[in-house]
């Protein structure tokens, strides 16, 4: 990876360390933190990942706590907001001080903000011991939802959607004792079938030999998720330190996306510190095909045309796999080895792949090893009849009590491929393609003040499909939450990235043509949140960005803003939350992305292109024990377009709105 050699990267990353120095530098001297809410942690990057996943898995931790006061640190980690050094600080206070009793006990630990954050996730209480005679409860939630946009896309006027205008989403989960059964239905906008989607997975937790069976859909993570990476939810720059996948594992798949999953079964069996996982599916997927071969995996999950009809569920994908691992619990370095093992294949050559027919192999080692307060991780896996190598290998190290640092190398070949994959990467997270150094920083000084920062270099060896030439690039990003004073609190968040893009333009003679520009972007948001009484919360964001695009026979300027005021009422069993908002940005390289709050388990985040202003508001009630109603209306308001996105996606005017309203039943 020579090419960190160059000397405008070498003085980048030399002002990045400096900057994150004084960053650490500066908590020193001021005041201030507030816990991180999920929709705040959401609103970090323009492309946070599967955080609808996520939300799913942490609904599916609520209902199935943690034991704290047993649990190893590889089960601790399934939390996203738990660093490694903490979950080693919470089984270290276990074996000197004895059970943790509460959150008070928690935050002796971690912190107040990380308790905060985990509480809801944990057991406190003593190991229970179940006997035979103990009565078990089945208990369920179902949830609802339905979707309507005001004018409805051209496509459902013109019959080129089969189907109407409505989202429609069912999910209904039971678990008795060690079971957990979830059922799913969901239809998109325009899709004529009302099962266009269905889902089903059985979850047993089982003891002694056989730990866990997976049967119906579900999804299987290894090592660092080079080969198996399907429980990757937030990419990179959502957190400075979320570089880890944390613990390998199969899972049930409750989520509404129609990809990303595996179909079948798989069991893990344990022995000791000996811990196999064994898995096979055999699935229907949207594919692409020419000439007898398949060009793309289709993941949209849309099938509304009588093209995106006529793809649906086109090839058969069969995935056999097992991974093996070594648990080491006892002795100055604990944690766990592995080595992943996996065979696929398509009714078809794929030439992603290879374009071989028959099976594809593919293997890989990991390892991710706590020795004293440091974290050590890595993964290397191949692909291939070639045996094409991809790798990543880093560290997570406490630089104090309080201020935590990672810093990671990976090197990602142009030609590898793996369909479930889930890497850390800039763009590549298949795991191709990318080669990136990469540090991060998070400081908890004080009660009230939180600082994070990362730096990253990454190269793509080919910038794209249509460029073949390498290309390279940077980003730095900042963090910052004080905690003014207990009812007001700022979020600041400074990011500066260059990367380089391939373009479609056109010379003098009107021929088009890709070539290589080169993008250097800032943001700059800051968040004022102020709790005005028990039952009031405002909060105000102000947000600029300007991008900068140097073409062969020009120099592009160009800037963006967006301002909102948002209030977030509660009382009783009453919530409303209400923003609204306005926009302007010059181009869609300037557009903003932001986070919407909208009903449970459903992730909005939304991108602002143009001139305009966009208000919505969100109200939820417990209509009775255990049930739960709730609405979202949003509309925009657009000066500069007469109609509202294009193709049959068209929706002819300029200002369009949506409804969005569901339902809860826990019993």
């Amino acid at each position: 990876m020579h090419f960190l050699l160059s000397s405008r990267l070498r003085s980048r990353l030399a002002v990045a360390f400096c900057a994150l120095f004084l960053t650490v530098r500066f908590c020193l001297a001021a005041p201030a933190f507030a816990a991180d809410d999920l929709s705040i942690l959401a609103d970090q990057s323009d492309t946070p990942g599967d955080v609808e996943a996520l939300l799913e898995e942490l609904s599916f931790l609520q209902d199935r706590k943690i034991a704290v006061n047993v649990a190893a640190i590889d089960d601790l980690l399934v939390l996203p907001f738990l660093s490694p050094a903490d979950a080693q600080r919470i089984v270290d206070y276990r074996r000197t001080k004895g059970r943790i009793g509460g959150k008070a006990d928690l935050a002796e630990v971690v912190g107040d903000d990380v308790a905060e954050q985990i509480a809801p996730f944990l057991d406190f209480s003593h190991l229970k011991k179940s006997f035979p005679g103990d009565p078990v409860a089945v208990e369920g939630k179902w949830r609802s939802r339905w979707f309507q946009e005001i004018p409805p896309r051209k496509g459902i006027g013109t019959g080129a959607y089969a189907g109407d205008n409505y989202k429609l989403y069912n999910r209904i989960q039971l678990s008795y004792g060690d079971i957990f059964i979830s059922a799913l239905q969901e239809k998109d906008t325009g899709e004529p079938d009302f099962d266009d989607f269905t889902s089903l997975s059985f979850n047993l937790t089982g003891r002694g030999l056989l730990r866990q069976l997976v049967v119906g859909n579900f999804t299987a993570t290894t090592g660092q998720g080079l080969l198996l990476g399907q429980s990757r939810y937030l990419s990179k720059g959502v957190q400075p330190l979320d570089v880890s996948l944390r613990k390998g594992a199969l899972k049930p798949y409750t989520s509404s996306s129609e990809s990303g999953f595996m179909q079948g079964a798989g069991m893990v069996l344990g022995y000791g510190p000996i811990e196999m996982m064994l898995f096979y599916s055999d699935n229907l997927v949207d594919a692409s095909i020419d000439d007898g071969m398949i060009t793309t995996l289709r993941t949209s999950g849309y099938h509304r045309t009588l093209s995106e009809l006529e793809h649906r569920d086109n090839i058969s994908e069969q995935v056999a796999g097992f991974n093996l691992r070594y648990l080491i619990e006892e002795g100055p370095v604990s944690g766990s080895a592995g080595a992943t093992v996996i065979s696929y294949r398509y009714d078809l050559p794929f030439e992603d792949a290879g374009a071989h027919d028959g099976w594809y192999d593919a293997a890989s080692l990991d390892f991710n090893l706590m020795a004293g307060s440091v974290n050590f991780f890595g993964e290397a896996a191949v692909t291939g009849r070639e045996r094409y190598l991809s790798w990543i290998a880093g560290a997570a190290i406490p630089l104090t009590a309080t201020i935590e640092s990672v810093i990671a190398v990976r090197d990602y070949h142009s030609r590898y491929f793996s369909p479930f994959a889930g890497a850390f990467a800039e763009r590549a997270d298949d795991g191709a393609n990318e080669e990136g150094y990469y540090v991060g920083i998070e400081a908890r000084l004080l009660k009230n003040l939180r600082v994070g920062a990362y730096y990253d270099i990454f190269r793509f060896p080919e910038l794209s499909s249509y460029y073949g030439l390498p290309s390279t690039g940077d980003e730095a990003k900042i963090f910052l939450t004080w905690k003014q004073s207990p009812s007001v609190t700022l979020d600041l968040l400074l990011q500066n990235q260059y990367k380089e893009k391939a373009k479609k333009l056109e010379d003098l003679s009107g021929l088009e043509y890709y070539t290589l520009v080169p993008l250097n972007a800032n943001r700059v948001r800051l968040d004022l949140i102020t709790r005005l009484s028990r039952s009031l919360t405002m909060k105000t964001r102000g947000e600029v960005k300007f991008v900068e695009g140097t073409y062969p026979d020009e120099t592009d300027h160009s800037k963006g803003w967006l301002l909102y005021e948002q209030a977030a009422w509660r009382k009783g069993p009453l919530k409303l939350t209400a923003r609204y908002s306005r926009f302007h940005t010059e181009n869609f390289d300037s557009a903003i992305y932001v986070y919407e709050n909208d009903l449970p388990l459903v992730f909005n985040l939304k991108s602002y292109y143009g001139r305009g202003e966009a208000f919505f508001a969100l109200l939820s009630m417990e209509l009775m024990k255990n049930f739960d109603l709730s609405a979202r209306y949003e509309k925009a308001w657009y000066a500069n377009r007469d109609v509202y996105s294009s193709g049959n996606d068209l929706r002819p005017t300029s200002s369009p709105s949506s409804w969005h309203v569901g339902c809860a039943l826990r019993f």
